[in-house]
């Protein structure tokens, strides 16, 4: 079974229509051409017209606000670009586009190639808000990148000489349209860039057509722009005129009075934040003054000043504290104790020595008269006397027979014997 649909308001439907279309990006910015018909330009200032071409037809409101900026008087039957958004009018339930900006259709061709160039350096980061040059808060040499004569440069002096005592302007006289005027402006950046002076830069023209501004829309003089390595203020045309120059460079003013009004601080404003750092330097010097007064008296009228010996106590305390540490850190009293345990050392290594040697020369003692005791020869100083033959001790008589010759060895000396014959039983031969 179909579900049965829920009934809409005209106004909430209308409303559900316009929310659609505002959440539409390409219908907030949008461009349309066609041909201008049922112009009318109320007592408000506002304008109401009907943009159509042989198929379709288009209802268009301008506020007095973008319509003041037009720079030609439209009329039926022109052929033109406008640029808006549509919404929706919830009481007539019409949409209608809210227009901007109204260009002559010749000179389309001219945006085409404005916008193709801007989304190109958009995406090589000529645009990028990271790499735009700070610029300094007192400036003293100024570089002015405009044309020699007319009320542009003239602006410019008047205002930043009556603003700032101290700056110093350069004029870098340059074209300012034409065919030409492309590479004049190239060449006088990369001469301002030259001179070392050189704080800012202005670069400035007054309002005109987009043909007129298109210099400052080629691609060479936003490279000049975006190499140069001193900070520039972009100041081209009028408020509602945007060049490619206004975003490459660290900065863009609406017009070239304004890229003046900022490049330099009024003096007056300048001695105004002066005379209140002043005061609030006087104030804080004042306080500390006043604090320290009261420190002061508060000490004065401390018991420790009327009694010195219970103001010294704590002091006493801790150089006595300080003394006894540096004599724990003392190098001579670290090595005095070194040098006894030293000397303790080799008193106990000679004490060992001796104890060894004494010990030793008794055990030598004791031994050498056990080996005198051992020692066969000893008899000898008694006057017994050891007979050898060939080397060899005789212990019995049936070792020698007649003819043999013995050693006898006396205590003083050896006898030597011919055996002529033996005795056994101690009988004589």
């Amino acid at each position: 079974m179909q579900e049965e649909l829920k009934a809409l308001s005209v106004l909430e439907l209308t409303k559900i229509i316009k929310e659609t279309i505002s959440n539409m990006p390409l219908l907030q910015n949008v461009l349309v051409e066609g041909e201008i018909s049922n112009y009318t330009l109320n007592q408000s200032g506002h304008v109401y017209f009907t943009i159509k071409d042989e198929y379709a037809q288009l209802s268009c409101i301008m506020f007095k606000t973008y319509a003041s900026y037009v720079p030609f008087s439209p009329k039926d039957g022109d052929k033109v670009y406008v640029k808006g958004s549509i919404e929706v009018y919830e009481k007539s339930g019409r949409y209608q586009m809210y227009v901007r900006e109204i260009k002559e259709k010749g000179i389309g061709d001219l945006y085409q190639k404005f916008e193709a160039l801007k989304l190109k350096l958009s995406s090589l980061g000529y645009f990028s808000e990271e790499r735009k040059k700070p610029f300094p808060k007192f400036p003293k040499n100024i570089a002015l990148l405009t044309s020699r004569t007319g009320a542009v440069i003239e602006d410019l002096k008047s205002i930043i000489l009556s603003r700032s005592q101290f700056s110093n302007l350069t004029l870098y006289p340059m074209k300012v349209q034409g065919e030409d005027a492309k590479y004049d402006i190239v060449k006088k950046i990369e001469l301002a860039n030259k001179d070392d002076d050189i704080d800012v830069i202005i670069l400035a023209r007054g309002g005109g057509s987009i043909e007129d501004l298109w210099p400052f829309n080629e691609e060479i003089v936003a490279q000049a722009i975006y190499n140069s390595k001193k900070p520039i203020i972009s100041a081209v045309g009028h408020e509602t005129d945007f060049t490619i120059s206004d975003f490459v460079a660290d900065k863009r003013c609406a017009t070239p009075s304004d890229a003046a009004l900022n490049v330099v601080r009024d003096k007056r404003d300048l001695k105004m934040e002066l005379d209140s750092l002043s005061l609030r330097l006087n104030s804080t010097i004042k306080n500390i003054i006043e604090s320290n007064k009261t420190k002061v008296d508060k000490f004065s009228n401390s018991v420790y000043l009327k009694d010195k010996d219970k103001l010294l106590i704590p002091f006493n305390q801790k150089i006595l504290n300080l003394s006894l540490r540096l004599d724990a850190l003392n190098p001579y009293n670290n090595l005095k104790a070194e040098k006894t345990k030293l000397d303790n050392l080799i008193s106990n290594i000679k004490n060992a020595y001796l104890n060894i040697v004494n010990n030793n020369n008794h055990s030598y003692l004791i031994l050498n008269q056990k080996l005198n005791l051992l020692n066969p020869l000893s008899i000898l100083d008694k006057g017994y006397s050891i007979t050898y033959l060939d080397n060899q001790i005789i212990k019995d008589a049936s070792m020698v027979k007649e003819g043999d010759i013995i050693d006898t060895k006396l205590k003083n000396g050896t006898i030597k014997s011919i055996v002529i014959g033996e005795s056994k039983d101690g009988k004589d031969i």
